[in-house]
């Protein structure tokens, strides 16, 4: 049983085959920042995980720690309100609310903001769509360039491909439901993640993913 988040994602490295350097290149994370993050020595957001579950090809709540997400023997979860207080990535908290079934098709976490805080954590970008409801407070939450002020009750939907981020501008904690769904392990190709004007160079990287993952499972 993992009791990490580090020891579930080195888990499921070691089961994809990858080293640390080919999972880096493959999700335009530093081997340097996975190697810490594997050690629990460092903190990750939603976004993060998602690219790395993607390249891995796990489900999302394969790379939570055991026991944070329920089993679905009977074909559902449930999760209560005293089950763990969540994860930190940095200036955010993000809490797991839904995931484990088998063919699972969406995931679910509360994210937590406190005040004038968010938009140091830089921006995201990753594979599926998501779904974001304001619980509590306000956000200001950035779309390929575009703000939007977003009030409680208010719910956003779009493509998680485009660049993203939220910031908290207000003087009390923001609480926000967010629904990730599209993301599927299984997939063969791997998500782009080039800015708006930026030329991509994934292609090439992915070229190279493969050969050089080629290489080491026929070596293995």
């Amino acid at each position: 049983m993992q009791n990490s988040l580090g020891a579930s994602l080195r888990a499921a490295r070691a089961r994809a085959g990858l080293t640390l350097e080919l999972l880096a290149e493959a999700t335009d994370l530093s081997a340097g920042f996975l190697s810490r993050l594997e050690r629990d020595l460092a903190s990750t957001s939603v976004s993060n995980l998602i690219r790395l579950a993607t390249v891995l090809g796990a489900r999302l709540d394969q790379l939570l720690p055991a026991g944070e997400v329920a089993a679905a023997p009977t074909g559902y979860t449930l999760r209560r309100a005293k089950d763990g207080e969540g994860f930190s990535a940095g200036d955010y908290r993000y809490k797991p609310l839904a995931g484990g079934l088998p063919h699972q098709a969406m995931s679910a976490f509360e994210l937590f903001y406190p005040p004038g805080r968010g938009e140091e954590l830089g921006v995201y970008e990753h594979e599926g769509e998501e779904v974001l409801y304001v619980l509590a407070g306000r956000l200001d939450f950035t779309i390929a360039g575009k703000r939007l002020r977003l009030e409680v009750g208010d719910c956003l939907q779009f493509n998680a491909r485009q660049p993203h981020f939220a910031r908290n501008p207000g003087k009390s904690p923001a609480r926000m439901l967010m629904i990730v769904t599209g993301h599927y392990p299984s997939r063969p190709a791997l998500p782009s993640f080039a800015l708006p004007g930026r030329a991509s160079t994934q292609p090439q990287r992915k070229t190279t993913y493969e050969q050089r993952r080629s290489k080491v499972t026929a070596e293995g």
